[in-house]
């Protein structure tokens, strides 16, 4: 691909089995390797190297590699003081203690700014935010033993904060600090989570509380921070989407129905997404087929026709932009959105 096309790509779609495509000409990007990545973030992959118990952050459009910790050796559980606000103790049975071993997984990854990198690290049900700075302190993992098991759908970092949506669609606001650690190394740890936003209030917007739901959390252009539900009524089928706004002074989620004036679409995926200003598809959602790994999603279901499609939220109408090329298996990782760097990346 000539470098002129190369550079009107709003974003990639990448596959776990190595494929790499742009958007939104929908063409193969040559000379990227995705196969076997765990997740995403902006334009970066993340891989795993089993043998030496390192995580690789890997950018395909630059080639510019980061390394993490793993999560077997890498991991150090701090019983730092964590402060949980407006938040109400959770019924069930979650986990006591950080399980080591494969089955302990990467479910998000955010870069923020000044090297810091947060993750929900688990299993779908019961996770952790885990985090590291790839620029100061030892190269391990710090969960917080005084933090909550929870089940998070989506993460953001958001005007200098970091949010997590579970869910129950209640958002939550983590505070960073940092730990000094024997070595004197400074560890960031979590010390306060507070819930900003209580989710219930959303179920008088669903007509039938049955359905599949799956939450995004996106940063809009105009500095709101969005949740973007997709009802489903199965794994295969999209009724439609619903985007809310987190009006934080009033602590609820409020319904809107356009985006942020000037032409904004909303790409949504489980491990990747952003708010894109364009001319022409102001509006408009553009999603995955990232049912992947979700307990809703059984394996005998069929699979949806597309692997990439738009919503267009003033016609309530849906446009199949990528169909299916070739049968697929369920795994793990979900396909996802990847987006050129725009210049906030932090890399040692």
């Amino acid at each position: 691909m000539d470098d002129d096309k190369l550079a009107l790509a709003v974003a990639h779609v990448a596959f776990p089995d190595g494929e790499l495509f742009t958007f939104p000409d929908l063409e193969p990007h040559g000379g990227a390797d995705t196969d076997g990545y765990l997740a995403a973030c902006d334009d970066w992959l993340l891989f795993a190297d089993h043998e030496y118990d390192v995580l690789h952050l890997t950018s395909p459009l630059t080639g510019e590699t980061v390394l993490l910790p793993g999560l077997i050796d890498g991991v150090r559980v701090s019983d730092n003081p964590v402060v949980i606000a407006n938040e109400p103790a959770p019924s069930g049975t979650a986990p006591r203690r950080w399980k080591h071993g494969e089955d302990m997984a990467v479910l998000k990854l955010v870069v923020c700014q000044g090297g810091l990198v947060a993750a929900i690290v688990g299993r779908e049900h019961f996770a952790k935010v885990a985090l590291c700075n790839i620029l100061e302190g030892e190269f391990v993992w710090s969960i917080s033993a005084g933090d909550r098991w929870r089940s998070y759908d989506d993460m953001a970092f958001h005007d200098g904060r970091l949010y997590a949506l579970t869910q129950d669609a209640d958002l939550l606001a983590f505070d960073v600090g940092y730990d000094d650690d024997d070595a004197g190394d400074e560890e960031p740890v979590v010390t306060r989570v507070e819930r900003v936003v209580a989710g219930p209030a959303l179920e008088d917007e669903c007509d039938d509380g049955e359905d599949a739901r799956m939450h995004y959390l996106v940063a809009s252009l105009g500095g709101a921070l969005l949740m973007v539900r997709r009802d489903m009524p199965d794994a295969r089928t999209t009724d439609g989407f619903v985007v809310f706004e987190a009006d934080l002074a009033a602590s609820r989620w409020v319904r809107v129905d356009r985006l942020d004036a000037g032409g904004e679409a909303l790409f949504v995926g489980r491990l990747c997404s952003r708010a894109v200003r364009t001319p022409h598809d102001g509006d408009h959602i553009f999603f995955l087929d990232d049912a992947d790994g979700l307990s809703f999603r059984s394996e005998d279901q069929p699979r949806p026709p597309y692997q990439v499609a738009a919503y267009d939220m003033a016609r309530r109408t849906f446009s199949t932009l990528m169909r299916r090329k070739k049968p697929w298996e369920d795994g793990g990782t979900p396909m996802t959105w990847l987006f050129p760097d725009d210049g906030d990346v932090v890399t040692k």
